[in-house]
């Protein structure tokens, strides 16, 4: 968590180092990792990022698929830079990493088992890639499957698809990013095989698995389109 003075805190497991504080014991109390100048945080499976507000990007803890993006597979149990400067957001899936540079391009690192990456194929990569150069404003991954919206509204997907979350209609994994929705998306995100978004009309629509009713549909039925909710 981030407190109002920039400084970043952390606890729980730490089993590599995902806390960032130079070890891999388990803290059961808030302990400061950063004293101050952190702006955005997020955490996945064993692993963490933050962002600076220089919009320098930091990284630490698992690193067996590449996703702290520093040009190895390494675990780090102390932040390491990744990125020096230029980058305006950060989020987390399972074992991957994406980020958006200020000039609107999205680049990502680590698992790529079922493309989340975007890439056009399923290496893992252990440095930053770009995966588009411009027009990309907000990144939701989830599990092994990712989301982003374009600055004109448009919904795009990546990945793991087999229960429909990618909202394209069927449950085929896509290794390149597919357009869902043309227009008029506002805001989404991205659970372990479901997905969420926002139009800016304000209604609510979602796809994917739907086994515990996550949709909020109504059943239990997966969609593999979007569906308004």
């Amino acid at each position: 968590f981030l407190k109002s003075d920039g400084s970043l805190w952390a606890m729980g497991r730490n089993s590599e180092g995902q806390l960032g504080d130079g070890t891999t014991t388990g803290r059961t109390s808030p302990i400061q990792v950063i004293s101050s100048g952190v702006t955005q945080i997020d955490a996945g499976f064993r692993h963490s990022l933050f962002l600076k507000s220089d919009g320098s990007l930091w990284a630490m803890g698992q690193n067996s698929e590449g996703q702290l993006g520093v040009g190895d597979t390494t675990q780090r149990t102390s932040p390491t830079q990744v990125v020096a400067s230029g980058v305006a957001q950060i989020a987390v899936g399972s074992k991957f990493s994406l980020f958006l540079k200020s000039d609107g391009s999205l680049w990502g690192m680590g698992l790529n088992n079922n493309g989340q990456l975007g890439t056009g194929n399923t290496t893992n990569q252990n440095s930053p890639i770009q995966i588009l150069s411009s027009g990309v404003s907000q990144v939701a991954p989830g599990l092994e499957h990712s989301l982003f919206l374009k600055s004109d509204g448009s919904l795009w997907g990546m990945g793991y698809n087999n229960y429909g979350n990618l909202g394209n209609g069927n449950t085929t994994r896509q290794i390149t990013p597919i357009q869902i929705v043309a227009s008029g998306v506002a805001q989404v995100a991205a659970g372990i095989y479901h997905s969420l978004f926002l139009k800016s009309d304000g209604s609510l629509h979602a796809m994917g698995r739907n086994n515990y009713g996550q949709l909020g549909v109504g059943d239990t039925t997966q969609r593999t389109s979007p569906t308004q909710i």
